[in-house]
């Protein structure tokens, strides 16, 4: 390279050749490394990127799985509570005053009554009961007439 100088009108001048940088940076790059390096990052990254796209797929088929579940779970509890307003309306009719009347007649034999087999029954005893004064002790009997004798002062 060349250098020139400039003073005045004069023309330029050239200096000696042999002029040379002090610092002469020497860039030594391996191509290997840095290809290992991007491919080892590349397979980890491809690697990082299938573990997470197969968790989210794993957990999506177990919600799924559980909201499968759950829709199970309600249309069995809705027919758990039909057949229990069926229960409930069979049990009340068969439990009837007629359905009743009729079970007794017909299974078990009975018949109504009528008006000629009520039979009134007297019973001879009085209509007071007696109860007999039990002893009472000293303490008692003051208690009694302290009692009386208050209520006799109010009057």
């Amino acid at each position: 390279m060349a250098y020139y100088e400039r003073s005045g009108n004069a023309a330029p001048v050239q200096t000696p050749s042999s002029y040379q940088p002090e610092y002469q940076p020497q860039i030594e790059m391996g191509k290997n490394t840095t290809k290992r390096v991007s491919a080892v990052s590349l397979i980890l990254g491809v690697f990082i990127a299938f573990a997470m796209l197969t968790a989210v797929i794993f957990s999506n088929a177990q919600q799924l799985q559980i909201s499968n579940q759950i829709s199970e779970k309600e249309k069995e509890y809705a027919d758990l509570q039909s057949e229990n307003v069926r229960m409930n309306s069979e049990l009340a009719g068969r439990t009837s005053n007629k359905n009743i009347q009729e079970y007794a007649e017909n299974v078990l034999g009975m018949h109504t009554i009528d008006a000629s087999q009520i039979e009134y029954v007297q019973i001879q005893t009085d209509d007071v009961v007696e109860i007999p004064e039990e002893e009472q002790n000293l303490f008692v009997k003051i208690k009694i007439w302290f009692d009386n004798f208050v209520e006799y002062l109010r009057g």
